[in-house]
């Protein structure tokens, strides 16, 4: 081998990692990006994961609540949740509640995903919330403080105050569909709907 292949041959060497290097530097924002969004990727092991858990926890509220959740409409809700992921990331949730040991599941279910959920014991501790803050969802139970229509006093309360948070009515009463207010949002008794209509308001408030 001559001198001279020998310099392009060390040349080489040098150059390649530059043109890297370079590379690396000039376009490190969209590289950075990328990767971000690669990390945030479910592999099929964190998936399964994630399904797992949150099973665990539609199941321990549907106990709680009292609720049979169809096989077909829990895997229904468990793909949706997993596909909604950004869309509940950072969302904010007052949940109304003088008995909030009944939520616990579905609490640590929504902050699993990203979410921040405040506890309000009473109506008068929800509005002060409202009134300091801002939240995406209103959850509320129907019966509370003795007030067998605390929910619909929360949403009549609001509306006076313009205070304008959709409102979920979230409550075991038997009485809830014929006594709820028209102005509230959706209400449930069941965990996997709820969650669908959680997954409904965020939705709206990112894409409106």
């Amino acid at each position: 081998m001559t001198v001279a292949e020998l310099i392009l041959k060390y040349v080489e060497a040098l150059v390649w990692p530059s043109v890297v290097l370079i590379f690396l530097y000039r376009f490190r924002r969209g590289i950075g990006e990328l990767i971000a969004r690669t990390r945030s990727l479910a592999t099929p092991a964190g998936s399964i994961e994630f399904t797992e858990r949150a099973g665990e926890l539609l199941d321990d509220a549907a106990t709680d609540q009292e609720e049979r959740v169809p096989t077909t409409a829990r895997r229904g809700v468990l793909r949706r949740l997993e596909r909604s992921a950004e869309s509940l990331q950072d969302g904010k949730i007052l949940w109304a509640d003088d008995r909030p040991r009944n939520n616990i599941a579905l609490v640590r279910l929504f902050e699993s995903m990203g979410m921040q959920v405040d506890l309000a014991l009473s109506t008068e501790e929800g509005l002060e919330r409202l009134e300091v803050r801002s939240y995406h969802i209103v959850i509320t139970d129907l019966e509370r403080d003795g007030d067998e229509d605390a929910g619909n006093t929360l949403i009549k309360r609001m509306s006076e105050r313009g205070i304008d948070v959709p409102v979920v009515i979230y409550s075991g009463s038997s009485r809830l569909r014929a006594q709820a207010d028209r102005r509230a949002f959706a209400t449930t008794t069941g965990p996997d709907r709820l969650i669908h209509y959680v997954i409904d308001l965020m939705e709206r408030a990112r894409f409106a």
